[in-house]
């Protein structure tokens, strides 16, 4: 289920699961209102992430939380202190939403288990 159409969604929460590579991303989609859905699910596994600091291919652990919001097309209303997800195709692909939330988790600061404490100033 890597598709879900907007219109198939309402009150009652729709479960999805995406499993891309180690990572694991499961959860709930659900209307609000007639053009917002809500989605709450975990990402879970692992990936392959550069220390920020040696640059060191490392696997990272997830167990991450994630909570947004979808709209069926462009907002207009006054809902910016909402994190939207806007949605211009009425379809919602699921591993294109998850492969953006792990590019948010890669763009984090990482550091290895070697490099702990250690600054980019400092040398090697």
């Amino acid at each position: 289920m890597n598709l879900i159409p907007f219109k198939h969604l309402n009150s009652i929460p729709l479960e999805f699961e995406v499993k891309v590579d180690n990572a694991l991303f499961t959860g709930t989609i659900v209307l609000k209102k007639y053009n917002i859905a809500q989605l709450n699910g975990t990402i879970s596994g692992t990936i392959i992430i550069p220390c920020d600091i040696c640059a060191e291919m490392v696997e990272r652990n997830l167990d991450e939380e994630v909570s947004f919001y979808l709209s069926d097309g462009i907002i207009t209303t006054n809902e910016e202190e909402l994190d939207i997800v806007e949605i211009t195709s009425a379809m919602i692909n699921m591993e294109e939403l998850f492969t953006s939330e792990i590019e948010l988790l890669k763009s984090d600061y990482f550091c290895c288990s070697q490099c702990e404490g250690k600054t980019l100033d400092q040398e090697f």
